[in-house]
Protein backbone atom coordinates (compact mmCIF):
# COMPACT_ATOMS: atom_id res chain seq x y z
CA UNK A 1 0.00 0.00 0.00
CA UNK A 2 1.30 3.36 -0.57
CA UNK A 3 1.34 5.80 2.33
CA UNK A 4 1.76 9.17 -0.15
CA UNK A 5 -1.73 10.77 -0.13
CA UNK A 6 -3.25 13.86 1.93
CA UNK A 7 -6.25 13.74 3.44
CA UNK A 8 -8.90 16.64 2.52
CA UNK A 9 -10.48 18.15 5.86
CA UNK A 10 -13.67 16.17 4.83
CA UNK A 11 -11.89 12.84 4.27
CA UNK A 12 -9.68 13.52 7.89
CA UNK A 13 -13.32 13.78 9.46
CA UNK A 14 -14.85 10.39 7.63
CA UNK A 15 -11.40 8.53 8.92
CA UNK A 16 -11.66 10.34 12.90
CA UNK A 17 -15.58 8.91 12.91
CA UNK A 18 -14.68 5.60 11.80
CA UNK A 19 -11.45 5.04 13.82
CA UNK A 20 -13.50 2.08 15.54
CA UNK A 21 -13.52 0.30 13.19
CA UNK A 22 -9.87 -0.66 12.92
CA UNK A 23 -10.15 -2.28 16.39
CA UNK A 24 -13.22 -3.82 15.64
CA UNK A 25 -11.36 -5.64 12.61
CA UNK A 26 -8.88 -6.47 15.09
CA UNK A 27 -10.51 -8.15 17.25
CA UNK A 28 -12.73 -9.84 14.97
CA UNK A 29 -10.59 -11.28 12.25
CA UNK A 30 -6.85 -11.06 13.34
CA UNK A 31 -4.87 -13.06 15.61
CA UNK A 32 -2.14 -10.64 17.67
CA UNK A 33 1.06 -11.98 18.66
CA UNK A 34 2.91 -10.09 20.43
CA UNK A 35 6.22 -11.59 20.53
CA UNK A 36 5.97 -11.39 16.95
CA UNK A 37 7.18 -8.00 15.73
CA UNK A 38 5.10 -6.92 13.62
CA UNK A 39 1.88 -8.70 15.02
CA UNK A 40 1.57 -7.03 17.95
CA UNK A 41 -2.01 -5.21 18.75
CA UNK A 42 -0.17 -1.67 18.52
CA UNK A 43 1.73 -2.63 14.95
CA UNK A 44 -1.56 -4.04 13.66
CA UNK A 45 -3.57 -1.12 14.72
CA UNK A 46 -1.14 1.37 13.34
CA UNK A 47 -1.43 0.01 9.93
CA UNK A 48 -5.06 -0.73 10.22
CA UNK A 49 -5.48 3.32 10.91
CA UNK A 50 -3.14 4.40 7.61
CA UNK A 51 -5.77 1.24 5.54
CA UNK A 52 -8.28 3.40 7.36
CA UNK A 53 -6.99 6.77 6.07
CA UNK A 54 -5.89 5.41 2.11
CA UNK A 55 -9.61 4.12 2.67
CA UNK A 56 -10.96 7.52 3.09
CA UNK A 57 -9.10 8.90 0.47
CA UNK A 58 -9.94 7.13 -2.21
CA UNK A 59 -14.02 6.78 -1.31
CA UNK A 60 -16.04 7.92 -3.95
CA UNK A 61 -19.23 8.28 -2.12
CA UNK A 62 -21.32 6.07 -4.19
CA UNK A 63 -20.88 2.53 -4.39
CA UNK A 64 -21.47 1.42 -0.57
CA UNK A 65 -21.44 3.23 2.97
CA UNK A 66 -17.95 3.97 3.81
CA UNK A 67 -18.18 1.87 7.08
CA UNK A 68 -18.61 -1.11 4.39
CA UNK A 69 -15.81 0.11 1.83
CA UNK A 70 -13.16 0.54 4.89
CA UNK A 71 -14.04 -2.54 6.23
CA UNK A 72 -13.19 -4.48 3.60
CA UNK A 73 -10.02 -2.21 2.62
CA UNK A 74 -8.99 -2.49 6.71
CA UNK A 75 -9.10 -6.12 6.64
CA UNK A 76 -7.39 -7.05 3.15
CA UNK A 77 -4.31 -4.63 4.22
CA UNK A 78 -4.00 -6.07 7.79
CA UNK A 79 -4.04 -9.59 6.16
CA UNK A 80 -1.52 -9.00 3.78
CA UNK A 81 0.49 -7.46 6.51
CA UNK A 82 0.11 -10.48 8.81
CA UNK A 83 0.74 -12.68 5.62
CA UNK A 84 4.16 -10.42 5.00
CA UNK A 85 5.29 -10.89 8.30
CA UNK A 86 4.58 -14.63 8.15
CA UNK A 87 6.84 -14.87 4.97
CA UNK A 88 9.53 -12.82 6.67
CA UNK A 89 9.84 -15.41 9.48
CA UNK A 90 9.49 -18.47 7.63
CA UNK A 91 12.40 -16.57 5.19
CA UNK A 92 15.16 -16.13 8.19
CA UNK A 93 18.16 -17.38 7.35
CA UNK A 94 19.69 -20.07 9.74
CA UNK A 95 22.58 -19.43 11.69
CA UNK A 96 24.49 -21.55 13.87
CA UNK A 97 24.56 -20.57 17.48
CA UNK A 98 27.48 -22.79 18.16
CA UNK A 99 29.90 -21.09 16.07
CA UNK A 100 32.43 -18.92 17.93
CA UNK A 101 33.75 -15.77 17.36
CA UNK A 102 36.28 -15.36 14.61
CA UNK A 103 39.95 -15.37 15.96
CA UNK A 104 40.46 -11.18 15.58
CA UNK A 105 37.17 -10.49 17.06
CA UNK A 106 37.78 -12.38 20.07
CA UNK A 107 38.13 -10.72 23.83
CA UNK A 108 41.69 -11.28 25.04
CA UNK A 109 41.40 -14.12 27.74
CA UNK A 110 38.51 -16.24 25.19
CA UNK A 111 40.14 -19.55 24.74
CA UNK A 112 41.47 -21.05 21.88
CA UNK A 113 39.50 -24.46 21.05
CA UNK A 114 41.97 -27.43 21.35
CA UNK A 115 41.16 -30.48 19.53
CA UNK A 116 41.00 -32.80 22.76
CA UNK A 117 37.84 -30.32 23.92
CA UNK A 118 36.33 -30.79 20.61
CA UNK A 119 36.48 -34.63 19.97
CA UNK A 120 35.46 -35.03 24.09
CA UNK A 121 32.78 -32.68 23.16
CA UNK A 122 31.88 -33.59 20.04
CA UNK A 123 31.46 -37.78 22.11
CA UNK A 124 29.45 -35.90 24.99
CA UNK A 125 27.00 -34.13 22.46
CA UNK A 126 26.54 -37.19 20.06
CA UNK A 127 25.48 -39.41 23.85
CA UNK A 128 23.24 -36.01 24.53
CA UNK A 129 22.05 -36.17 21.16
CA UNK A 130 21.16 -39.94 21.26
CA UNK A 131 19.42 -40.01 24.64
CA UNK A 132 17.10 -36.91 23.86
CA UNK A 133 16.22 -38.62 20.07
CA UNK A 134 15.33 -41.88 21.91
CA UNK A 135 13.73 -40.08 24.11
CA UNK A 136 11.92 -37.79 21.74
CA UNK A 137 10.69 -40.95 20.25
CA UNK A 138 9.01 -42.77 23.15
CA UNK A 139 7.37 -39.53 25.38
CA UNK A 140 4.17 -37.60 23.73
CA UNK A 141 2.90 -34.70 25.40
CA UNK A 142 4.59 -32.32 27.91
CA UNK A 143 7.54 -34.51 28.23
CA UNK A 144 8.22 -34.39 24.88
CA UNK A 145 8.24 -30.61 24.33
CA UNK A 146 10.61 -30.96 26.78
CA UNK A 147 12.93 -32.92 25.18
CA UNK A 148 12.51 -30.74 21.79
CA UNK A 149 13.40 -27.31 24.21
CA UNK A 150 16.28 -29.39 25.86
CA UNK A 151 17.68 -30.21 22.51
CA UNK A 152 17.41 -26.74 21.48
CA UNK A 153 18.83 -25.49 24.48
CA UNK A 154 22.11 -27.80 23.65
CA UNK A 155 22.13 -25.79 20.71
CA UNK A 156 22.61 -22.83 22.50
CA UNK A 157 19.06 -21.38 22.32
CA UNK A 158 17.99 -19.78 25.82
CA UNK A 159 14.60 -20.37 27.44
CA UNK A 160 13.42 -17.16 25.96
CA UNK A 161 14.18 -17.53 22.50
CA UNK A 162 12.56 -21.36 22.62
CA UNK A 163 9.19 -19.57 23.88
CA UNK A 164 9.23 -17.41 20.95
CA UNK A 165 9.37 -20.52 18.95
CA UNK A 166 6.80 -21.86 20.26
CA UNK A 167 4.59 -19.13 20.80
CA UNK A 168 4.49 -19.24 24.59
CA UNK A 169 5.77 -17.93 27.98
CA UNK A 170 8.99 -19.05 28.71
CA UNK A 171 7.86 -20.41 31.79
CA UNK A 172 6.27 -22.87 30.16
CA UNK A 173 9.48 -23.91 28.54
CA UNK A 174 10.58 -24.24 31.96
CA UNK A 175 7.84 -26.87 33.23
CA UNK A 176 8.25 -28.62 29.62
CA UNK A 177 12.18 -29.35 30.64
CA UNK A 178 11.11 -30.31 34.10
CA UNK A 179 9.03 -32.28 33.54
CA UNK A 180 10.77 -34.00 30.61
CA UNK A 181 14.16 -34.46 33.06
CA UNK A 182 11.75 -35.89 35.99
CA UNK A 183 10.93 -38.39 33.33
CA UNK A 184 14.49 -38.90 32.45
CA UNK A 185 15.43 -39.37 35.88
CA UNK A 186 12.91 -42.12 36.81
CA UNK A 187 14.12 -44.10 34.27
CA UNK A 188 17.39 -43.90 35.07
CA UNK A 189 16.39 -44.95 38.49
CA UNK A 190 14.86 -47.62 37.30
CA UNK A 191 17.17 -48.93 35.00
CA UNK A 192 19.97 -48.07 38.26
CA UNK A 193 17.53 -50.27 40.48
CA UNK A 194 17.34 -53.16 38.20
CA UNK A 195 21.00 -53.37 37.29
CA UNK A 196 21.88 -53.34 40.91
CA UNK A 197 19.73 -56.56 41.62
Amino acid sequence: MKYDFTLTPKQQNLAEQNLSLVDKIISRYIHTNENVCGLGYEDLRQEGCLALCRAAATYDGVSAQFSTYATTLIRNHLTDCCKAVSARLRNLPAVPLDVGPPEEDRPPGFPEPSVEDGVDALIDRLDADALLSDCKRRYSGVARLGIEALELKIKGYSGTDIARLYNTKPSHVGAWISRAAQKIRKEAAVEKSISES
